[in-house]
């Protein structure tokens, strides 16, 4: 199930997890900068003390590429601690989300046919700025 805006904030508002301990990545990102009109999960880093909140409040389930399923809809990876980003995550609609430059470095790398398709928006915003 496609999730729009509201639908993603809705999610977000649900998650058991300090603000402060996570970003949004990928598609959801966009979402929320209103840049894409729909996300089919919501993928986030935590960091280390985030991961132990989900721990406490969810039966995370580790996948083989050390991505965690948190539940039907969101899959969380750890990444230490946001200060020792290269890009620091940007407040949007009053959450972290991903840096745009990241996320266009990450596309950049990419092979899935999906971040190909992405590429030209977040060059476009990013040349906006």
């Amino acid at each position: 199930m496609r999730m729009n805006k509201q639908e993603l904030l809705k999610l977000l508002d649900s998650i058991k997890i300090n603000k402060e301990e996570f970003w949004i990545l990928s598609s959801s990102a966009l979402v929320l900068r209103d840049l894409f009109p729909d996300a089919g999960d919501l993928d986030i880093a935590v960091t280390d003390k985030g991961l132990e909140e989900l721990k406490q409040n969810y039966n995370l389930k580790q996948k083989e590429n050390g991505w965690y399923i948190v539940t039907d809809n969101i899959e969380c990876v750890c990444d230490g601690k946001k200060e020792n980003l290269k890009y620091q995550p940007e407040l949007v609609e009053n959450y972290y989300v991903q840096n745009l430059e990241e996320y266009y470095e990450y596309l950049l790398s990419s092979n899935r046919e999906k971040d190909k398709l992405r590429i030209k928006i977040v060059k476009e915003e990013l040349n906006k700025n």
